[in-house]
């Protein structure tokens, strides 16, 4: 086994850190099994404890197994995963990595009255307000997927932003603008037939198959924060999803 450094962390947010140095440790080494807990530990300069809580949330995620007098070894088949809708995708950066050049294109702001189902998904009242982003991902000046994010307005401690602040990523400025911290989020998948507008976004023929993704986004508190709609026109982009199996004879 090697002993590849590992990235040392600051203790705040100290599990969450981990996890992101161990992901990366993960992805470069040709190692077979995880270093020993004390190991970790030593490198990362967490407590074994927030090793144990890392390497849990990894095991989860089907990254890692932990194997009764052998270690924690690292499901190597995990490497070849691209844009895992489990644990959230890197859109931007996939895309990067195969040659095209990204943009993202902010088409529209708006602040207008919830409609009934937005009031229910946002646990809203009657006559609230949400400010609505509509951005386009552009792979090659070619549309690759739509993003419509919605904020209740209620929630904003400040209204001092410009387009550029909601470009590439919504989630720092939404974070800063409502003082929370998003932590996980819960994802619907359905079909979707292109519309007019969408096809006509996409270049493709109306009625055409496409996918198509519910996200609420909640904060540490449990509130809902953020609604998106995402579209993806499916030349480029694909995700997959790990799952662990529960099978029972």
């Amino acid at each position: 086994m090697d002993n590849k450094k590992i990235k040392r962390i600051n203790k705040i947010s100290a599990v969450q850190k981990g996890l992101e140095s161990l992901r990366e440790y993960i992805k470069t080494t040709d190692n077979l099994l995880l270093p020993s807990e004390d190991y970790l530990s030593q490198s990362l300069g967490v407590s074994r404890l927030t090793v144990r809580e890392a390497v849990t949330v990894l095991e989860r995620e089907g990254i890692v197994s932990r194997i009764q007098g052998k270690g924690t070894l690292i499901n190597s088949f995990i490497k070849k995963l691209e844009n895992r809708i489990d644990l959230g995708s890197d859109i931007e950066g996939c895309l990067r990595e195969n040659g095209l050049e990204v943009e993202f294109k902010v088409v529209s702001i708006e602040s207008r009255l919830a409609t009934t189902s937005e009031i229910l998904k946002l646990e809203l009242e009657e006559g609230d307000s949400i400010l609505e982003i509509k951005k386009i991902l552009l792979g090659n000046n070619e549309a690759e997927a739509i993003y419509i994010d919605r904020i209740p307005e209620k929630h904003l401690k400040s209204t001092n932003f410009t387009i550029e602040d909601f470009k590439p990523s919504i989630f720092p400025v939404v974070e800063s603008l409502c003082e929370c911290t998003i932590t996980h989020d819960v994802v619907h998948i359905y079909p979707y037939s292109a519309d007019k507008e969408i096809s006509e976004i996409f270049n493709i023929p109306e009625k055409t198959p496409i996918q198509s993704y519910e996200v609420l986004e909640y904060t540490s508190d449990g509130l809902p924060i953020m609604y998106i709609t995402e579209y993806y026109s499916g030349k480029f982009i694909r995700f997959t999803l790990c799952r662990n199996v529960n099978y029972k004879a």
